[in-house]
């Protein structure tokens, strides 16, 4: 598939089907996401698997009591949950630590779209989720405070067909020389 093609192709999943998600699978959309480009090369981007239904739950139950955003139940529906987490002490010796929170998102951001469009690649579903509240994702997972929860990935198999989203077109995004 051509890359245009690929990038194209990438939906927002929110719909999977109860079919096991291989090991080959997971570990391929993972690998994927390890060779994003990250500052001073401090590969800060770490990834918990979970396919134990109750901590699943627990994974959906950060998401709920938002105020004005209903509850995200394609997460514990999904066979699969990617919890990417990035480590802020990585940088430690390589770059300025008053930039390591932004060159922690940034990188787990570039490593997130990796795996994303790596599950697009398998025909499988994903979908960036980064509306959670962080502390019960922390006691959940046992986090120390330099390790900081960036997204959910929900990832598995989907008979979905979600149609392409209207995009703006380049005339509206892009500026030359200048932001005018």
């Amino acid at each position: 598939m051509e890359f245009k093609e690929l990038v194209r192709k990438r939906r927002s999943i929110h719909y999977f089907t109860d079919q096991t998600v291989s090991l080959d699978s997971i570990e391929y959309v993972i690998d994927a996401a390890r060779w994003a480009p990250s500052a001073g090369n401090a590969q800060p981007t770490r990834f918990i698997v979970v396919r134990d239904e109750e901590i699943r739950e627990g994974i959906w139950k950060s998401t709920t009591g938002i105020e004005g955003i209903m509850p995200q139940n394609f997460i514990k529906k999904a066979p699969i949950n990617i919890v990417v987490v990035t480590d802020t002490e990585a940088y430690r010796g390589k770059q300025s630590r008053i930039r390591s929170d932004l060159f922690s998102i940034q990188d787990s951001s570039a490593a997130i779209m990796n795996l994303l469009l790596a599950a697009a690649n398998l025909n499988m579903g994903a979908c960036w989720v980064g509306m959670f509240r962080e502390e019960p994702l922390r006691e959940l997972f046992n986090l120390p405070p330099h390790i900081k929860p960036v997204a959910i990935i929900p990832f598995g198999h989907t008979k979905s067909k979600e149609k392409p989203r209207k995009r703006k077109s380049i005339k509206e995004i892009i500026y030359y020389d200048s932001f005018q």
